[in-house]
């Protein structure tokens, strides 16, 4: 494995603060998303994710995205590899 930069180093210790989000991006295409929201932002971002009509932006950092029905086989290895997520096992 690599070695983490600083940053990578502060998210992979956030895991339980990334939400996995299935939705479609502004276009329509299906996508998935995962969001880091820190707790400041937490109640806001579950308010706004009811409402289905949010800029993820707005609430976290975007630390993968891709599109389709699920999650690519290159999203879940960066992730494993880059934070070690094991997104399989992650909540949506």
């Amino acid at each position: 494995m690599k070695d983490f930069s600083f940053v990578d180093k502060i998210i992979s210790g956030k895991g339980h603060l990334v939400h996995k989000i299935r939705a479609k991006d502004k276009t329509g295409k299906k996508a998935y998303y995962f969001v880091l929201v820190e707790p400041t932002k937490e109640a806001g971002f579950m308010r706004a994710i009811a409402s289905k009509n949010l800029n993820l932006e707005e609430y976290g950092k975007i630390i993968a995205s891709c599109y389709g029905n699920s999650p690519s086989q290159d999203v879940k290895t960066m992730l494993k590899q880059k934070y070690d997520f094991d997104i399989d096992a992650m909540a949506e």
